[in-house]
């Protein structure tokens, strides 16, 4: 799923550590026949920080243009994968187009990470954390530049990209009114390549609530972070034990009282989109929720399945983070209201 940029000079166990940590190869597929919506795609962006960082990334704004307190939607790929090729596979932009918000799609350079892994098992300052603060940079820049609503902005990713999601939503969560990850690991276990691996094997077998602590802005403990987080029940790549103990991680930040109780539903039982439901509500705001599909493996539910990682079966990813999205933003620096 993810791994360190190698020396220029690698070992044959270096390169043997790179090929796991990505999802397994795919069989080649045709080209993506999707559109990329009806409104204006910029791809290939350049964003530099203060600091001289450079980030790449694709925007995506819905006819007929920009409008001030337009929400945004930051979306993360996976391993191997592009901003454009996961624009196409998720599909977002024609839910922008429906629902009136920008997309940003930040991509990883293969001069820090050769596979396009973002960094998320390694969150310390120099690495996955440092990738974190540049996409919250970004954010900000294309907020002020395009007047975008700063109480709805929202953050999802697969795979790599949910676990740099997450590093994104813990590290600055005055920022992000929620966060979705979609065959994402645990948070915080992983601070190697190798033991990123043994994250996406079997979750942790550390205390959880800890683990947080180690890479999050205290903040997120006072301001709670709403979470949608997916998960492929047939996923070889990342074990679908992290989607649980993600859900414990997030249920322990959005302050949990005894008399809330999650929420059970099984929804399109019997077809190719089956999926289990658990929802932790504030009142009648959905602040955490769980979906775990059936019959999916280490790919994108619902999506362009010509696209690598993106599963034709299942219900439509897409359509399930921008409806969990919509009832929550971050009212200046109090707890998300509907």
């Amino acid at each position: 799923m993810a791994t360190p940029k190698p020396a220029k000079k690698r070992t044959a166990p270096a390169r043997k550590t790179a090929a796991k940590l990505a999802p397994p190869a795919a069989a080649p597929r045709q080209a993506a026949a999707a559109s990329l919506g009806s409104g204006r795609w910029e791809s290939s962006r350049q964003f530099s920080d203060g600091a001289g960082r450079q980030l790449t990334f694709a925007r995506y704004t819905p006819a007929p243009g920009p409008r001030a307190g337009m929400p945004v939607v930051v979306m993360l790929h996976g391993c191997r994968q592009t901003a454009l090729a996961f624009a196409r596979g998720t599909r977002m932009n024609q839910w922008a187009d429906a629902g009136g918000f920008m997309v940003l799609y930040p991509q990883q350079s293969m001069t820090r990470q050769v596979q396009r892994c973002w960094r998320w098992f390694q969150p310390d300052a120099l690495h996955g954390g440092a990738e974190a603060d540049l996409i919250a940079a970004l954010i900000r820049s294309e907020i002020a530049r395009h007047g975008l609503d700063p109480e709805r902005v929202y953050i999802a990713g697969l795979s790599a990209g949910a676990g740099m999601a997450a590093l994104v939503a813990l590290r600055h969560p005055s920022l992000i009114a929620a966060v979705a990850m979609h065959s994402g690991p645990v948070v915080g276990d992983a601070h190697s390549a190798a033991s990123g691996i043994g994250t996406m094997r079997r979750g942790s077998l550390k205390p959880l609530l800890p683990l947080l602590e180690g890479v999050a802005d205290p903040a997120v403990f006072r301001l709670g972070m709403p979470a949608l987080i997916l998960h492929g029940q047939l996923d070889p790549a990342v074990a679908p034990r992290n989607a649980k103990q993600l859900f414990e991680q997030f249920r322990a930040l959005n302050d949990p009282r005894p008399e809330d109780v999650p929420m059970e539903r099984v929804l399109g039982l019997g077809t190719d989109k089956a999926y289990r439901r658990v929802d932790l509500l504030r009142g009648r705001k959905t602040v955490l929720r769980l979906c775990e599909i059936t019959r999916i493996e280490h790919a994108w539910s619902g999506g362009d399945a010509s696209v690598k990682y993106h599963a034709r079966g299942g219900p439509d990813a897409s359509a399930l983070v921008w409806r969990f999205f919509q009832g929550l933003r971050r009212t200046g620096a109090g707890q998300p209201e509907p």
